[in-house]
């Protein structure tokens, strides 16, 4: 029995000996067009009184949740009391309520007429106590394109990965097995395409950027065993 073991032991001993592991990185990328515009909507309104800027404010909510061609994210209002200070002395002097809002919308138009709607409702108030502040408009990547972006991303890794594992079989006469595969991805909030330009209080026309393609890329570390 002892020599059995002994003869099966020196049978496998050659494939330890001349078997290797190699180790490296690939970058693998994808050219996506952002599919989502997007702005940030700040509404600020001061007042002595807080009836005055709650209704004020009541206005402006009323017509951007009323809205139907754009997206509403992340509504928040404040409302806070402003002082004045002088020598040393705090005045009370009214408040400042803000409502803010994420707008979104995959169709510029819709976003154009949004904005401009908005304005033409400032408009109607008295500017002294109710400003409008629209950011600048940049084109994002929605989640849904970037998600379907890196899974096809991964099934290139994992077909790349195994077509380069039966060229060293053929070119080495080696068999080589994948043993690991680590994906490090892009990040998401970065892909995004800014103007640089920023829009307040004033009649607005195709106000969205340039949208030009973005980069998405993976970067996997591939082990192969060939023995």
């Amino acid at each position: 029995m002892k020599v059995k073991v002994l003869f099966l032991l020196a049978l496998l001993l050659p494939i330890s000996v001349f078997s290797y592991e190699i180790s490296f990185n690939k970058r693998f990328t994808k050219l996506v067009t952002p599919d989502v515009l997007s702005t940030y909507v700040n509404i600020n309104i001061e007042n002595e009184s807080e009836d005055f800027i709650n209704k004020h404010i009541e206005k402006f909510s009323k017509y951007i949740k009323g809205n139907k061609t754009v997206q509403k994210k992340d509504g928040k209002f404040t409302l806070s009391p402003k002082y004045k200070y002088f020598k040393n002395t705090q005045k009370f002097m009214g408040y400042i309520g803000t409502l803010r809002y994420v707008i979104k919308s995959e169709n510029a138009n819709d976003l154009n007429k949004f904005i401009d709607d908005l304005i033409n409702l400032e408009n109607t108030f008295d500017r002294d106590n109710v400003k409008l502040m629209i950011s600048s408009v940049s084109w994002n990547t929605s989640i849904e394109l970037y998600d379907n972006s890196l899974d096809e991303l991964r099934i290139d890794a994992i077909k790349w990965i195994d077509a380069y594992a039966q060229s060293l079989k053929n070119s080495l006469s080696k068999d080589c097995i994948v043993r690991n595969i680590t994906i490090n991805e892009s990040n998401h909030q970065f892909l995004r395409a800014v103007n640089k330009e920023s829009y307040s209080s004033k009649s607005v026309a195709d106000i969205a950027p340039v949208n030009s393609s973005q980069e998405i890329h993976i970067e996997p570390k591939y082990l192969l065993e060939c023995r």
